[in-house]
């Protein structure tokens, strides 16, 4: 399923509006979240940071290999290069933000960017199925995004669930099997490290440009009184 992060609001808006006329009581755990933030100023931070990714891709044309099938894939120590320093602000920001919602008790440990790389994804290239090892907190903000570039999808991270699946009148919230996000230039989305993922191929005639990054975190150490 591909959907623009409106139109999943818009589902989930209609599927409380049929909840509401059910009789029973229901408890729902253990939600997955991805979250989805629209970056102000987002056209001048690309235009900071695409230069830089090129040249970052020129220097190093082999690159790594990930999850990455006939992409390129960068180093992944790009926040502490001076160019991405807005760039971390943001991420900081938006961490924070999720942070907060998930009542995370930051007088205990501290969240940081562990890694930052960039992707660059031609015709056809895609990435593999995958998961983020050692981080709390995974992300991607998008720089360059053609029409047919190719969208990030998560599956459902509860693989007993797929032993038996009975045929649905509609796909919703507890259904989906999984969900692909539709990249736009300007949106970073954060998602838990654990979450399976990857990216479709890439069917457009230009690249596909993005920057991901993993945040860990580290335990506060309290100062003993003397």
């Amino acid at each position: 399923m591909n959907f623009p992060a409106k139109d999943n609001l818009i589902r989930f808006t209609k599927t409380l509006d049929r909840l509401k006329n059910m009789s029973e009581n229901r408890n729902d755990w253990f939600p997955t979240s991805v979250w989805h933030f629209a970056i102000d100023n987002h056209q001048q931070l690309n235009a900071e940071l695409l230069p830089e990714i090129i040249a970052e891709q020129q220097r190093d044309l082999i690159g790594e290999k990930w999850s990455n099938v006939l992409g390129w894939h960068s180093r992944s120590d790009l926040h502490e290069k001076n160019y991405c320093s807005n760039l971390v602000q943001i991420i900081d920001r938006n961490v924070l933000e999720v942070a907060n919602f998930l009542r995370w008790d930051l007088q205990q440990f501290s969240l940081d960017i562990t890694t930052c790389w960039a992707i660059v994804n031609g015709k056809f290239a895609s990435n593999s199925v995958h998961n983020h090892p050692n981080s709390i907190l995974s992300g991607v903000y998008y720089l360059k995004a053609p029409e047919n570039c190719g969208g990030i999808y998560f599956s459902d991270p509860r693989p007993a669930s797929q032993m038996l699946i009975p045929p649905v009148t509609e796909f919703n919230l507890w259904t989906f099997p999984k969900v692909s996000y539709k990249p736009h230039e300007g949106t970073m989305l954060l998602f838990p490290s654990w979450l399976l993922h990857g990216v479709e191929m890439n069917m457009s005639e230009k690249v596909r440009i993005s920057l991901s990054f993993n945040i860990g975190m580290s335990p506060i150490k309290n100062k003993k009184s003397r």
